[in-house]
């Protein structure tokens, strides 16, 4: 089992290499809602979860970490940023014994209304649109022994501004394994890995006067053609481990490392005391 999980850590090296981000595309991917972390105790541990989270909580951070879930559990976050930006993430999991565990969760960011614009209403046109994004999954999760589990979440991805939508679907896939030494645990991931979002809707569409055409001629109704959105993709390995811990003392040091397709890789630290 150990030489197993070298090999898919070996693979997830290789496969990282392949998604090293490209400076020059900065800021390029889209539906970037997706990686707002999720989790006080996550977050508070400087964005580090990949091995050592558990349960619903690890729906966002490594899907095979949902196969440790005992009964049911549920989470919910809600996150008031500044201009009035909301975001809420709620998910729950249950344990299904031997069969393994599955979960669902829901993730949706809120923009405050936004005046409408145009070039021939610079001021506003009078009405407003709010934009939203929304993401819709479900997670499947086993242990394959007593200390290696595996987990994949399947998600809808959706996006809208006025008349415009974009939408996509997406895959995370996740091991976990536990060894024997000091709590050492091991965690790898693929996130957000799937289809690319085009946006569509009648919003694309507008009318013009063709320059060869008669004094009278009619506006001719153009579409205008969406630019294809890739995800947010990246590959994450993470170890945790605890080098102190005793009846009453517990410390547990976390360390993530991520590859992110459209932006510069992170190395994250976290501890707990």
């Amino acid at each position: 089992m150990v030489r197993r999980c070298l090999l898919f850590g070996t693979f997830v090296l290789i496969f990282g290499s392949l998604l090293h981000a490209d400076e020059g595309r900065k800021g390029q991917a889209g539906f970037q809602f997706l990686r707002i972390p999720v989790g006080a105790r996550e977050t508070a541990m400087g964005n580090t979860g990949m091995a050592s989270s558990i349960g619903s909580s690890a729906y966002y951070w490594n899907p095979a970490g949902v196969a440790m879930v005992k009964g049911y559990e549920t989470q919910f976050s809600n996150l008031e940023w500044f201009g009035g930006v909301s975001y809420q993430q709620f998910t729950g999991s249950a344990a299904l014994g031997s069969f393994g565990a599955f979960a669902l969760s829901v993730q949706y960011l809120s923009v405050p209304d936004i005046i409408e614009t145009t070039e021939e209403a610079p001021d506003g046109t009078g009405a407003t649109i709010a934009p939203y994004d929304i993401a819709v999954g479900f997670n499947f999760s086993k242990m394959m022994t007593d200390r290696v589990s595996f987990g994949m979440n399947f998600k809808y991805i959706g996006e809208s501004i006025g008349l415009v939508t974009a939408s996509a679907f997406a895959v995370d896939i996740g091991l976990s394994y536990k060894t024997e030494y000091q709590g050492l645990q091991l965690g790898f991931v693929i996130q957000n890995y799937g289809t690319k979002g085009e946006f569509t809707g009648s919003g694309l569409r507008r009318y013009i006067l063709r320059d060869d055409g008669p004094p009278n001629q009619t506006p001719v109704p153009v579409v205008i053609e969406s630019a294809e959105i890739d995800l947010p993709s990246s590959v994450q390995m993470g170890l945790s481990f605890l080098p102190y811990k005793s009846e009453q003392i517990s410390l547990m040091v976390n360390a993530d490392y991520v590859v992110n397709t459209f932006s510069a890789n992170r190395t994250n630290f976290g501890t707990e005391l």
